[in-house]
């Protein structure tokens, strides 16, 4: 927050990933709901080259793995075995990593990442100390604080109960519980 000119800016950001297909149907909702927008950037990269390399990789490792797999299956020296058998384990710790890498980059296609800013200004009513204010000027500065404090009040209302649901739906389905319990007992005294 930064006050300029009577004026404190209020900023919060969030990141969002879309769909692609919804990316542009969000754009539009996102900017119909602004009052004002000061920036827009979309960016993007081509991962195309990076992914054809990796497909070729791929391929090239499944076929040390097949050609590593037969050695191991006609090896009949110990030592052999053990050689090729790291060997194996090292293409198919590579071959993950391909694998892994290609649905990163799956995934950063398939999926837009947004970054919004947002920016709110509030007016600050400053504390004055002229008591030789003249009356519409004391009207308006009442006025002020007394909107702040109830949307204070609001927001902090709010909070409490949103942040507190956990603990209010328990206390509820205890209460209904206990009375439940009492009326059952209040009824059993009634007809006994």
């Amino acid at each position: 927050m930064c006050p300029k000119d009577g004026v404190e800016q209020v900023s919060g950001h969030i990141t969002v990933r879309i769909p692609q297909k919804n990316f542009q149907a969000f754009l539009h909702d996102a900017e119909g709901q602004a009052a004002e927008i000061l920036q827009r950037n979309i960016t993007g990269t081509d991962v195309t080259e990076e992914y054809v390399d990796l497909d070729s990789r791929l391929k090239a490792k499944r076929v040390v793995e097949e050609r590593l797999t037969s050695f191991m299956q006609s090896a009949q020296k110990t030592e052999d075995l053990l050689k090729i058998s790291a060997d194996l384990a090292a293409v198919q710790e590579e071959i993950e990593t391909i694998q892994g890498r290609m649905k990163y980059l799956e995934n950063q296609t398939s999926l837009s990442t947004v970054h919004v800013s947002l920016f709110e200004n509030k007016v600050i009513v400053p504390n004055l100390e002229d008591e030789n204010l003249n009356t519409w000027d004391k009207t308006k500065k009442q006025f002020m604080k007394s909107t702040n404090m109830l949307l204070a009040a609001i927001s902090g209302l709010f909070v409490l109960i949103v942040g507190n649901m956990p603990i209010l739906v328990i206390v509820a389905v205890a209460a209904v519980f206990i009375y439940l319990y009492f009326k059952k007992v209040h009824n059993k005294n009634s007809n006994g």
